[in-house]
Formats: C-alpha cells, sequence, structure tokens
C-alpha cells in the first residue's frame, strides 16, 4: 500500500465520489449528506483494497492531546504522522454563506479536496492511506462507521522548546503567497486571484523548521474567482 499511498489516492477517492454520488463538497455540516458520501467513500475504498483495520495504529505512539478533528500517532518506521478523523465525521469546511471561519462538520469530499489543496499549495505531503471503521461518538454508538486515516511527514521543528511561529511570521509567509486577511477571523486568509481560501491559521498549526514555516492542519478549499461571500466551494 505504501507504494499507492505516494501517489494522488486522494484525487481518485474525489473523483469516486463526485462520479458515483455526485457528491457536493460543502455540505454545510447536514448529516444525510455526510453519511451517504461515506458510504459511497467504503465502498471505493474496498474496491482499491484499502480498508484499515484496528491493527494499522498498534504499537504506534499515539499523541498526548488529540485536535478537535483527528486522532494522531508517530509511525517511526518511516517518521510519519498518522492522523485519523473522528468515526463517522471528516473534520471540518468552510461555514455557509461566507461565513468561512464558522466551520461545520466536513463532507468527506471536502475532507479529500483539503489533502489534495494542501499539498498543491503548502509542502505538506499529506498522503491518504486508506479507509477504516470505528464506533462513532454520536448516533448510534455501536454501528460502525468509516473514517479516513492520512499520514504526513514529521515536520522537525528548529527549536523544540518553540516549535510554533508567532502570528506575524505566519502572516508575513501567507502574505509572500499571495494571501490576504479575510476581515472577520485574524486566522482567515483568502488569495482573490484564484478563490483559495484558507482559514484555522492558528499557530499551533505550524511548525517552524529548517524548511521555514511548514503548515500541518489547515483547513482549506478552492471558491468561484474571485471569492465570493455567499457561496459553496467550487467542485
Amino acid at each position: 500500500m505504501a507504494n499507492q499511498t505516494h501517489g494522488s489516492l486522494a484525487a481518485e477517492a474525489a473523483a469516486y465520489l463526485r462520479e458515483s454520488a455526485e457528491a457536493m463538497e460543502g455540505g454545510n455540516g447536514i448529516e444525510p449528506e455526510i453519511r451517504r458520501q461515506a458510504d459511497c467513500l467504503l465502498e471505493w475504498a474496498r474496491k482499491k483494497n484499502l480498508i484499515l483495520t484496528d491493527s494499522f495504529t498498534d504499537g504506534l505512539e499515539k499523541f498526548k492531546s488529540d485536535t478537535l478533528e483527528h486522532v494522531v500517532y508517530l509511525r517511526p518506521s518511516d517518521r510519519r504522522v498518522i492522523k485519523c478523523t473522528k468515526p463517522g465525521r471528516f473534520g471540518l469546511a468552510h461555514g455557509a454563506d461566507g461565513c468561512y471561519g464558522r466551520h461545520v462538520p466536513a463532507t468527506p469530499l471536502f475532507y479529500l479536496r483539503r489533502i489534495e489543496l494542501s499539498n498543491r499549495e503548502f509542502p505538506t505531503d499529506l498522503r491518504l492511506e486508506g479507509i477504516a471503521l470505528g464506533k462513532p461518538d454520536f448516533g448510534n454508538k455501536e454501528e460502525l462507521r468509516p473514517y479516513i486515516v492520512t499520514s504526513q511527514r514529521l515536520i522537525e521543528p528548529i527549536d523544540v522548546n518553540c516549535q510554533n511561529p508567532s502570528e506575524e511570521e505566519i502572516a508575513a509567509s501567507m502574505m509572500k503567497l499571495g494571501f490576504k486577511l479575510l476581515p472577520e477571523n485574524v486566522y482567515n486568509w483568502v488569495r482573490e486571484s484564484d478563490g483559495i481560501v484558507v482559514t484555522d491559521a492558528r499557530m499551533l498549526n505550524f511548525i517552524l523548521s529548517d524548511e521555514g514555516i511548514i503548515p500541518i492542519d489547515l483547513i482549506i478549499a478552492k471558491y468561484p474567482t474571485p471569492a465570493p461571500a455567499n457561496r459553496s466551494p467550487a467542485i
């Protein structure tokens, strides 16, 4: 599987959802759409032999504090960070009607496109590892639901005691890439030339490394150009 994940599995899975389920990238947190896409994603993973078992994370070091979106592990064999969305959930998406920073539950398609865009815009090296099943913390808690497993190369900080860049350093880095702040929140950025919107650009979501400032957990989507105030993401 390792060689497969070096390619564009996320893009392939996203294409399958669009073609097979006519999936919407922005579901505005609507549970039936999220569930429908999740079932379709599970179907794709079975066809590709990409279903992961619980043993996938056996023996891996679990990070002490999970994020709102992921359970996180370290895989020492290839120095990659394993990130698992919560069962039945697929991270967060930008809010509706232009309220980008008011995050809502994401559809699987939004999350897969987020992987693609993160790799395109930043040196994140995110890879889709596969799809697993687990018990959710909502609804029927005994029903196994799909979740997405990704990996990202371990980013080594310059200073382990001060791993994150300052807000000023983040702002300078984002502006160098052509982004400007959105007015409603200091953590939300837009690049009007191509409609890319990045939110949750907090200090904890970047590592200051020898390579520069590397993001590790941004919420990113592409909107029609210029990025309007009341539209859903472009598919």
